[in-house]
Parts: structure tokens; C-alpha cells; sequence
């Protein structure tokens, strides 16, 4: 158990999926916590559950049995649009191939998540920009994702994840489409993120990445098989 307050408490999780006949348990009873301003790293090779579990933790699915806390609610029978609710409020999400739209500026595209949070026009653009200085961005507010870096392609990203405040940052392989060099830099940029408050859970097939966590839990077939602290 964490020291500090519980931004995510998983018990016993299952996740069951039914293909034609028969059924396969892509998670099998995991327990997770996650405190306050810790950073996670989950890692596990391909099939072994990585993946689900953060589309659980993330409200993008939902658990065939078990219980889920995010910050306090308990979030594992909530409605569809209650539980899109959670995810523009509560969290961050970060993925290895950007999501960015192409015709909008960075700018913009930071501020899609305050449109769905009806955030007013003039709000909206000032904490965009502010999520982009956060990130080093501040001079290319207005260039679009064809007019920037792979590098810059994932700041603007995680500009986005961090502009509604949320409580849990969540990336999935942020560095897989990045060059060694680059990746670093968004790895950097996450330490940097992680000291100043931000909690964070990473998946990655990658121990490299996952050194950089404070915790690093390694999943094979839909358990947890090790805890590693640093």
C-alpha cells in the first residue's frame, strides 16, 4: 500500500473478453494502487494484459468483475457518459501515435478538451497556451502538426493530457514512434512533470522507459508477477 493518498485503488479486477465460444481472462484479479504523485510504469510483453488494464484505468472499458476508485469515486458501474465525464475531468491520456488533428495549430489542438469541458473561448485559449509553455512550447502556438517534429508532435499531446488539471496522467509507449534522442527529451520532459506534482502511469514493453518510474510492476499473463522501487 501507498504512503500518501490513493489516486486509483483496483481490487481483484477481471476483464473477460468472449470470443465466439469461448472465453478469454485478459486480466486475472489485479490489485493496484497508485498514490498521489507517484509515477508508475507497467510492463509487460505484447498480449500480456498491459494494455487492457490501462483502458480500465483509464475509463475507456469497464471490468467484467472487481472494483475500481479513481480519486476517491468508484468508477466500475458508472454510465457511458458518466464515464466520458471522468475521463475529460479526471485524466491525461498520452499515446505512441499523437491523435493530433491536422489542420488545427497546436493551440487548438490543446484546446479540444476545454471545448468539451464548455470552458469559455477566452479561458480556454489562455490555459492552452499555458499547457504549452509547461511543455517548452510556448513559440509554435500556431503551427500545425505537419510543421513540426516528432518530438514536438508529442509535447503538443501531452499539452493536451495536462490541460484540464487531471489527476492521473496516463501513457501508453509515449517514446515507440520517437528516435532514441527524442525520446529521451519526452522521458526528460516527464521526469520534469512527475517533480513538480503530476502522478503518472506508463505502459511500456520497454525497461529502458520504465527505469525512469519510481515503480515499476511487470504483468504477464493478465497478473502481476513482480514489484520493482526505486
Amino acid at each position: 500500500m501507498t504512503a500518501v493518498a490513493p489516486i486509483v485503488v483496483m481490487e481483484k479486477i477481471r476483464r473477460v473478453y468472449k470470443m465466439g465460444p469461448t472465453q478469454v481472462e485478459a486480466l486475472k484479479g489485479i490489485d493496484l494502487e497508485i498514490g498521489e504523485g507517484e509515477y508508475v510504469a507497467i510492463m509487460g510483453p505484447s498480449g500480456s494484459g498491459k494494455s487492457t488494464l490501462l483502458h480500465l484505468v483509464g475509463c475507456l472499458d469497464r471490468p467484467t468483475s472487481g472494483r475500481y476508485f479513481l480519486a476517491g469515486q468508484e468508477v466500475s458501474t458508472l454510465t457511458d457518459d458518466e464515464l466520458a465525464h471522468i475521463r475529460n475531468q479526471k485524466l491525461g491520456f498520452v499515446f505512441q501515435s499523437f491523435h493530433l488533428l491536422p489542420r488545427m495549430s497546436a493551440l487548438r489542438n490543446v484546446e479540444q478538451p476545454l471545448i468539451y469541458a464548455r470552458v469559455p473561448a477566452g479561458e480556454r485559449r489562455r490555459r492552452a497556451a499555458e499547457a504549452l509553455e509547461r511543455v517548452h512550447l510556448g513559440h509554435r502556438l500556431h503551427h500545425k502538426p505537419n510543421e513540426l517534429s516528432g518530438g514536438e508532435r508529442q509535447r503538443v499531446a501531452i499539452a493536451r493530457a495536462l490541460v484540464n488539471g487531471p489527476a492521473l496522467l496516463l501513457a501508453d509507449e509515449p517514446t515507440g514512434n520517437l528516435d532514441t534522442a527524442t525520446g529521451e527529451e519526452i522521458l526528460a520532459l516527464f521526469d520534469e512533470l512527475h517533480r513538480k506534482g503530476t502522478t503518472i502511469l506508463l505502459i511500456t514493453h520497454d525497461p529502458e522507459v520504465a527505469r525512469r518510474a519510481q515503480r515499476v510492476l511487470r504483468i504477464r499473463d493478465g497478473a502481476f508477477v513482480q514489484e520493482e522501487e526505486r
